[in-house]
């Protein structure tokens, strides 16, 4: 049974089903991202279409993550550079993806990304 969920795990990560990433973090935005800023204390709502690439920026000059709160999750956990970007990734299938800061945790730091078609 666990071999058939990693074939089907790898097979959906293949597809760019929730999403992809190309890059690694950064200090420059991505061209035609989509930013959110990300801090502490944020408990953000973000709406974007299938395919458009989106990056998380610390705006409180502090290193935090982006962390799927879904299960399983929706997306790989990205890391966000103290005033840095996230990796640019792109989310090419529609739903609701809720996600918060692993460093600082869900009660202090988190979101919902809606992925529309």
């Amino acid at each position: 049974m666990p071999a058939v969920l990693f074939v089907l795990v790898a097979a959906l990560s293949a597809c760019g089903g929730y999403g992809s990433s190309g890059s690694t973090s950064s200090t420059v935005a991505a061209t035609d991202a989509t930013v959110i800023g990300w801090h502490v204390g944020a408990n953000l709502q973000t709406t974007v279409k299938a395919g458009t690439k989106v990056q998380w920026q610390s705006t409180d000059g502090m290193a935090h993550t982006v962390t799927s709160s879904s299960s399983p999750a929706g997306f790989s956990e990205l890391d966000v550079p103290a005033g840095g970007f996230s990796a640019a990734t792109v989310f090419g299938t529609p739903g609701t993806f809720p996600y918060f800061c692993s460093i600082h945790g869900a009660r202090v730091q988190s979101g919902t990304l809606t992925v529309m078609p």
